[in-house]
């Protein structure tokens, strides 16, 4: 298919209908505005701020998020793959409006709010209890209280832990000190920690009190002023009450999960709200005009036109054409079809293209799920690729763009799958199957091939060069810049092919002839764009010298070749490594189907993920380098899907 046709439209109209000209024209969706700035020298026009209007939606899109993850982690324990297979809501855009005006989002959130608010003095409050228990939990086996404790008179009192391992080193020093009116009474210990009370009279206070802290005793402070078991009690029941008013809180809030699909909702025309007010952000205005540019779709400007009609009236000046094909600020839209659509992430990968370019994804997609297809090679990887997409495709509600992507690894999938049933692999050769090429035998034939799919890889997208040169008038541009090279590299391929004895070598010397003229043509026509004819010969035998790239060129298309044999052999030892096992009786064989699954599978995912990326490559750096510049940037639609909320578009 190709790029999208677009119109250019210049229009004025009043300031006072911009609200329901924009509310009328998001509703059309398809129209994308260009943004306009002022000159230094128009002192009479200015550019449209709604940043007060903005920031108010910004603050309500926060606070709709806030609900929608608080309200999400109270939905019944639903796993990431049970939230994907959740139904995805389509809307018209006026419907999304009202559903969400409908909605009371102010009180709601407020009530969220306050239960957050409150669930949250109670989580503190709880962690703190516990922090108290836990300190005080050692110290239970205390039968006086701890007031008393610290409140004696004549004798000096420390209460502290040490590690354990310490432990029994300060007891033995404390004998050889042999203190005369001290003691050390171990209380309880907990984890790697000992928890003890040292006593003391007046007069060994401070030689007591060094030698405590010289053998790693640590002063601990016993947080209660009463018998330490009976605070205990008292910490438990208001740790009871506390968990008690969470629950109930909990509860609360696992009610309210019936409006989580009613914040979604509001998002979604939050979210709509705000790409509203921001396009106008796009736009000029003197003191009661609006000027507008943008572009549409050209097969769209009737409804177009009766959409101004129908909310300006009269009281609008509209300038609509055709938009110019070298225009930069052209936006692109893809159009393609249903086998070449899912290709577009692909090409977005890369760059979209410029207006005055060609859609490149139809004419690299095929070669895209060639490469891929042959890099995997096995009928076993296609198979389960293909099953896993058509089961998420089908089972789960996944946005477009995943949509797109997983449709495309499904064409993927089928050319692993047919490419298996050439080279006869079913995960590495499990059941022996007839083959047309065998990889880990025919090494010549596989060079062959990936060489022979460079080639005519390499040679389509110089065609597209061509084809392009003479689409815009330029047919000499084509003959220099093409015809010459298909000669130059053309000829040079054959005559080697001739020497080989592959094609008859009766035909080098044509080969050969031919080889010349598209060189001769190359260095004469190379440096064309110079005014002098010594730089006219130097650029044209620089640009001769870029015959070189085509060899390193072609020698890529080897790792079409390197890749299927290093998945193939990798899936063929442990399939050997499995065999071995399974000897082994019924534990092997056990071990055997998890080594099979295991490494099989890993093996299936890189192999996939290399073949993504090196066709990835091959497709950028080889084909695309004869033909395709990018730079184009994406048409902006006016309405904004959500995750589980679709716009439904111009009624479609």
């Amino acid at each position: 298919m190709a790029i999208v046709k677009m119109d250019k439209f210049n229009l004025l109209s009043f300031e006072e209908n911009r609200e329901s000209l924009l509310r009328k024209l998001q509703e059309f969706n398809y129209v994308h505005f260009k943004d306009l700035k002022v000159d230094e020298d128009e002192n009479y026009i200015t550019e449209v701020k709604e940043s007060k209007n903005l920031a108010k939606i910004e603050k309500e899109l926060s606070k709709c998020e806030f609900a929608i993850d608080l309200l999400e982690r109270y939905e019944d324990d639903k796993s990431s793959i049970e939230s994907m297979k959740e139904e995805i809501k389509c809307y018209l855009l006026n419907e999304l409006n009202q559903k969400a005006l409908n909605f009371k989002f102010d009180q709601t959130f407020r009530e969220l709010k306050d239960l957050d608010d409150y669930r949250n003095v109670d989580v503190q409050k709880l962690q703190k209890n516990q922090n108290i228990i836990d300190e005080l939990e050692p110290w239970k086996d205390l039968s006086v209280d701890v007031d008393d404790i610290y409140k004696l008179k004549t004798v000096f009192v420390e209460t502290g832990s040490i590690a354990n391992r310490y432990f029994d080193d300060l007891m033995k020093a404390f004998d050889k000190r042999s203190f005369k009116h001290s003691l050390i009474e171990k209380v309880s210990t907990k984890g790697d920690t000992t928890y003890m009370i040292a006593l003391s009279d007046e007069s060994e206070s401070e030689e007591f009190s060094n030698f405590l802290r010289e053998n790693g005793f640590s002063k601990v402070k016993i947080r209660a002023d009463k018998n330490v078991s009976n605070r205990l009690n008292e910490l438990q029941k208001d740790k009871s009450k506390i968990e008690e008013e969470i629950k109930g809180i909990d509860k609360k809030l696992k009610n309210a999960v019936k409006y989580l699909q009613d914040f979604r909702v509001y998002e979604a025309y939050l979210k709509n709200l705000k790409r509203k007010e921001k396009s106008s952000e796009n736009f000029l205005k003197t003191s009661s005009v609006d000027y507008i540019e943008g572009y549409i779709p050209s097969d769209m400007k009737s409804e177009f036109r009766k959409d101004l009609d129908e909310v300006l009236g009269s009281d609008y000046v509209l300038d609509l054409k055709e938009a110019d094909r070298d225009d930069p600020d052209v936006p692109i839209k893809l159009k393609n079809g249903r086998f070449t659509t899912p290709f577009e992430t692909v090409t977005e990968m890369y760059s979209l293209p410029r207006y005055n370019e060609i859609d490149p994804t139809p004419l690299f997609a095929p070669f895209y799920a060639l490469f891929t297809g042959f890099m995997v090679g096995d009928i076993g990887y296609g198979l389960v690729l293909v099953i896993a997409i058509l089961i998420g495709l089908k089972k789960f509600n996944l946005d477009k763009g995943m949509q797109k992507s997983m449709r495309m690894f499904l064409r993927v999938g089928i050319s692993a799958t047919i490419w298996g049933i050439i080279f006869g692999s079913f995960f590495g050769g499990v059941i022996e199957l007839p083959s047309l090429v065998n990889p880990q035998e025919d090494y010549m034939q596989l060079i062959v091939i990936s060489l022979v799919i460079g080639v005519f890889a390499m040679f389509f997208a110089l065609g597209i060069k061509g084809y392009m040169h003479i689409r815009d008038g330029h047919v000499k541009d084509a003959i220099f810049d093409v015809v010459f090279w298909y000669l130059a590299v053309g000829g040079a391929i054959a005559a080697l092919l001739a020497k080989m004895e592959i094609i008859p070598n009766s035909l080098m010397k044509i080969m050969l002839i031919l080889m010349a003229i598209g060189m001769v043509g190359i260095v004469a026509t190379g440096g064309r764009a110079e005014k002098s004819v010594g730089g006219k010969i130097g650029w044209g035998v620089y640009e001769l010298y870029g015959i070189t790239s085509w060899v390193g060129e072609l020698v890529s298309f080897l790792r079409l070749m390197a890749l299927v044999l290093s998945s193939g052999f990798v899936a063929y030892a442990i399939n050997m490594i499995c065999q071995m096992l399974v000897q082994g009786g019924p534990i092997g064989i056990v071990f055997s189907i998890i080594v099979f699954l295991l490494f099989q599978g890993f093996n299936m995912f890189l192999a996939y993920l290399s073949a993504y990326v090196h066709s990835a490559r091959l497709i950028f750096v080889e084909m695309f380098n004869k033909f395709y510049e990018g730079g184009g940037f994406a048409f902006k639609e006016m309405t904004e899907d959500t995750k589980f909320i679709n716009i439904t578009r111009g009624g479609k």
